[in-house]
């Protein structure tokens, strides 16, 4: 007996219900049992010691990641200026990884401990030991910086650099008796250009107290090649016997 239209209704709605039920039961498989774990699907999956974090993927897990530590801060003017240098040095205890776009503020106070002024930057930080964080051209008015703090104002976040850094060196360092003119080569051993390197300079007295510092941007250092360096204090730093270079590659 033919089947009633009614009934072949029926049918042809289970029928369409049941292809729709398959398609989502083989979609959910793929996307849940079958798909390839990967560092940016928002699960933890693969190696990962966190949600897209640890193991093979780059980003380092917050609970994983040390703290940079600042060893220490100082500000310095030259002769009777009203205008500051401050520098930081920082320290990377999370070997071979880095952390972008990093935002910080040096904040200095005078005699009594008032603030005189606030100054914010950004930086990246690089996967090396020991960093130089340097502020120029600070205003501070009529008042006398006698302290200053630094301090980060984010909690970076740090990926592993797997990626090969260029090979860069400084070579040829001639600091000039009176502490007015330091000059150095960057040397760049790599098959590549290195992009946007910063070179920093501090400036150190016989007691080890930072007196001077200055920094440049390096638009490029090409491959097998060298750059020249120079910094310069006008009227010199007295007492100055040696100075820290620090080269700081992109990445």
């Amino acid at each position: 007996m033919a089947l009633r239209w009614s009934a072949r209704r029926q049918l042809l709605y289970y029928g369409v219900a049941f292809v729709v039920l398959a398609i989502v039961l083989v979609v959910v498989w793929e996307e849940f049992f079958t798909r390839t774990p990967n560092c940016f699907d928002g699960i933890m999956n693969g190696t990962e010691l966190g949600i897209d974090c640890g193991g093979a993927c780059a980003l380092v897990c917050p609970d994983e990641a040390k703290p940079p530590q600042v060893l220490w801060a100082r500000s310095f003017s030259l002769a009777s200026s009203s205008t500051y240098t401050s520098v930081a040095y920082v320290q990377n205890n999370n070997t071979g990884s880095g952390a972008k776009a990093v935002h910080y503020a040096f904040q200095l106070f005078d005699e009594n401990n008032i603030l005189v002024v606030e100054r914010d930057g950004v930086m990246d930080l690089p996967p090396v030991r020991t960093i130089p964080i340097i502020e120029t051209g600070i205003q501070a008015g009529n008042r006398t910086v006698a302290r200053t703090t630094f301090s980060f104002s984010e909690t970076p976040s740090w990926s592993k650099v797997t990626e090969d850094l260029p090979s860069l060196h400084l070579i040829q360092e001639n600091l000039s008796a009176d502490g007015s003119r330091l000059s150095v080569q960057v040397e760049n051993d790599s098959v590549a250009d290195a992009p946007q390197v910063m070179v920093e300079a501090v400036l150190f007295d016989a007691q080890g107290v930072a007196r001077g510092a200055s920094k440049t941007l390096l638009a490029s250092v090409p491959r097998k090649s060298t750059k020249s360096v120079v910094f310069t204090w006008p009227g010199g730093i007295p007492g100055i016997v040696r100075a820290e270079l620090t080269v700081v590659p992109s990445f």
